[in-house]
């Protein structure tokens, strides 16, 4: 082994292999402990962040707590004003589904940041939310903004991309103000802190403070790009001007009757309509990646007759107000949208009803519905309830940012799902009453298809003869779903027709019901035509009923008759379209 040697130096000189380092001084040494346990206490602070108990019915309390906050201060900021209930409306909406889109889209920037769980990187976001109060602060008392508008920039796609490079543009006292940059900075930094601490790896950090500044950036641009994707295709996306798009988003807005008055109006409505639909997609693929079990439990427990069923009436109800009123809506960008979004605010108000019944059938799933979530185990009933609520609230609020008359339909429509359902009434148990409040919900979704359509109009304009037979089809569709329970209601005392009658007579009374329920259609309808197609489908919906079996899995078992009729419906209701029309 070779003995390591000095070079020879004069006496002042240290040897040519000493590595001088300037942080080997007392004082150093002070800073760089400081420096470290500054970062330990950090992380000790995010661990009990990331820690906090969270479930879904505390997070939901918090993140609504938040927005009405940051909705109080704007009021307090403003003195108070008189604005219109709608004007109020549309503030919430466009506020709630903003920050309620916003946190969708952190929430996986969370993760790829160093968040070692889903639900951690939920409370460290949730925290982070509370920033949400300072920008109007910060505005009003900072800068002595007394007429400062905090939300957006609206450009061209070259003004965007100018804005991208110099922090938005030079106009603070509209759009991205003082007090959203400061948001937006604080933010980004500590995005980047964040993943400082969780990675120590540099180009890591990088990516992440670049990605969460884009972040933002989209988020307070994000009208330009619902404008641009509205008229690029019509002038071409360069084409498109900063005016064009402030004219597409800012002017008064009528849809379905929906009127707006003022720009900022205006743009909350619009905007509501995108963000909730957009929500309600990265709700869904967010569920499926933080419990994948929680969201095959719920998928596999639609009812996709039903859900085929109440998109069906819904559409439907617009047919009517189109044959019967004569009206005839230009089904612009956003009517589309519209259209869509009350879709969802009634599904979501059947699944709030689904959980509801399942929470109240209890018993009977045990023995005949083993597979669904709580029966099954997938979902514990508290969980399940604090789900049931949010389908409950997203079908109230959907339906408002379109139409405040079907919210009305739509809470009627869960009062009956409720008194139908549930203890102390339980409506269901009552033999031919249950059948006909279920029917009623079915006749309020279809109204609510044709208010929207018909706005002027009641469904007076409709024949009583349809419908009064179309709610009498739709009575006698509804005990199809009751054979496959007869042991289970049998044993909780639900009085069904299947239950009373004994399988074979009811077989016998509810296929014959909806083979003259086809039969007479020709008649209420007055064209000769559909008996053919009325006498076919007729008797494939009895020979459905009279050959249906209890064996699982099997062609023709009770579970499937739902689906079997309402594809007989729909393929009826096809023939009738392409006869009459």
């Amino acid at each position: 082994m070779i003995a390591k040697t000095a070079l020879p130096c004069k006496p002042s000189e240290k040897p040519l292999y000493y590595k001088s380092n300037i942080w080997n001084t007392p004082m150093n040494h002070t800073a760089k402990s400081l420096f470290r346990n500054f970062f330990v206490q950090i992380k000790r602070v995010l661990d009990s962040i990331e820690a906090s108990p969270l479930s879904l019915a505390s997070f939901s309390l918090a993140f609504l707590g938040i927005i009405l906050v940051r909705l109080f201060i704007e009021s307090t900021l403003n003195a108070y004003g008189t604005e219109s209930l709608r004007y109020m409306f549309f503030e919430f909406s466009h506020t709630f589904l903003f920050f309620l889109f916003a946190f969708l889209v952190f929430l996986p920037l969370a993760r790829l940041a160093g968040a070692s769980s889903w639900t951690r990187a939920a409370n460290l976001i949730l925290f982070g939310f509370l920033i949400i109060w300072t920008p109007p602060l910060i505005d009003a008392y900072i800068f002595q903004g007394t007429r400062f508008w905090s939300f957006y920039e609206l450009d061209s796609l070259r003004g965007l991309l100018g804005q991208f490079f110099t922090f938005f543009d030079d106009t603070p006292n509209v759009g991205i103000t003082y007090g959203v940059r400061v948001e937006v900075a604080v933010m980004t930094l500590a995005f980047t802190l964040y993943a400082w601490i969780r990675s120590r790896k540099l180009w890591k950090t990088l990516g992440i403070a670049l990605l969460t500044y884009f972040t933002f950036f989209i988020l307070g641009t994000f009208p330009s790009y619902v404008a641009l994707l509205m008229l690029g295709f019509q002038k071409g996306f360069l084409s498109v001007t900063e005016f064009d798009i402030v004219g597409s988003m800012l002017s008064p807005m009528s849809s379905f009757g929906q009127g707006t008055i003022d720009a900022r109006m205006s743009l909350g409505a619009r905007m509501s309509l995108v963000y909730a639909i957009l929500s309600t997609v990265l709700l869904g693929s967010l569920l499926y990646r933080m419990s994948k079990k929680t969201f095959l439990a719920l998928f596999h427990n639609v009812r996709f007759p039903q859900i085929i069923w109440h998109g069906g009436l819904f559409l439907f109800g617009g047919a009517l107000a189109l044959i019967f009123t004569g009206a005839r809506p230009d089904f612009d960008f956003f009517e589309i949208l519209s259209i869509l979004l009350l879709i969802i605010a009634i599904e979501s108000a059947w699944l709030a009803s689904v959980v509801a019944n399942d929470i109240a059938d209890i018993n009977t799933d045990l023995i005949t519905n083993t597979t669904r979530p709580i029966p099954a185990g997938d979902i514990s009933k508290r969980h399940y309830a604090a789900i049931g609520m949010l389908f409950f609230s997203a079908s109230l609020l959907f339906s408002a940012v379109v139409s405040f008359k079907a919210t009305l339909l739509l809470l009627a429509y869960q009062g009956l799902a409720w008194v139908y359902s549930m203890p102390p009434l339980r409506l269901k148990r009552v033999p031919l009453l249950a059948t006909m409040l279920a029917a009623l919900a079915g006749i309020s979704v279809l109204a609510i298809g044709y208010s929207l359509v018909a706005i002027d109009a009641d469904l007076t304009s409709v024949p009583l003869p349809i419908l009064v037979f179309l709610f009498v089809s739709y009575a006698l569709t509804l005990p199809l779903k009751d054979f496959k329970d007869i042991r289970g209601d049998k044993a909780d005392h639900v009085y069904t027709i299947p239950v009373i009658l004994g399988e074979e007579r009811a077989r016998l009374l509810i296929g014959s019901a909806l083979f003259l329920s086809y039969a007479t259609s020709p008649v209420v309808l007055h064209d000769a035509n559909l008996i053919v197609p009325a006498i076919l489908f007729g008797t494939l919906a009895f020979m459905s009923v009279m050959r249906a079996q209890r064996k699982r899995h099997s062609f023709g078992e009770f579970r499937k008759l739902p689906a079997w009729n309402m594809l007989f419906i729909t393929l009826y209701g096809i023939c009738v379209g392409f006869i009459l029309f």
